[in-house]
């Protein structure tokens, strides 16, 4: 059985990819706002993966990205989504003044995540 996604799909992905990635940057505005004067590169940067994810989506809508079954799609999207929480995490504990590893983990599960997305997006399927 073989479950296609079609250009609507990518590109209304795209359009919420874009979305999200307008959202993150005003969150990131507002939160520095109030932070006293802190600031962290990782919340600063953390509006960049669901933008490369809105250009793969955009792509893929042309065949030209690995994303072309369900199951890649969706451990794409969780991949995402995992390099956001982690960006945030690690921007939290910035901005209060501490460090940690607690965002270690997160790292490790989305570059899985991605590993896997391209091996089921590159796997011949019949």
């Amino acid at each position: 059985m073989f479950t296609s996604v079609t250009k609507k799909t990518f590109g209304k992905a795209s359009l919420i990819y874009f979305g999200l990635t307008i959202f993150l940057i005003i969150f990131t505005i507002v939160y520095e706002k109030f932070s006293f004067g802190e600031s962290s590169l990782y919340m600063r940067g953390m509006f960049i993966a669901p933008l490369v994810a809105a250009v793969i989506s955009f792509l893929s809508g042309f065949n030209l990205s690995w994303i072309k079954i369900r199951v890649s799609l969706l451990l794409f999207n969780s991949a995402i989504a995992v390099i956001v929480s982690a960006c945030l995490i690690k921007g939290i504990v910035e901005v209060s003044g501490r460090t940690t590893t607690v965002d270690m983990p997160y790292w490790y599960v989305a570059v899985g995540f991605l590993a896997v997305s391209l091996l089921t997006g590159f796997a011949k399927t019949k």
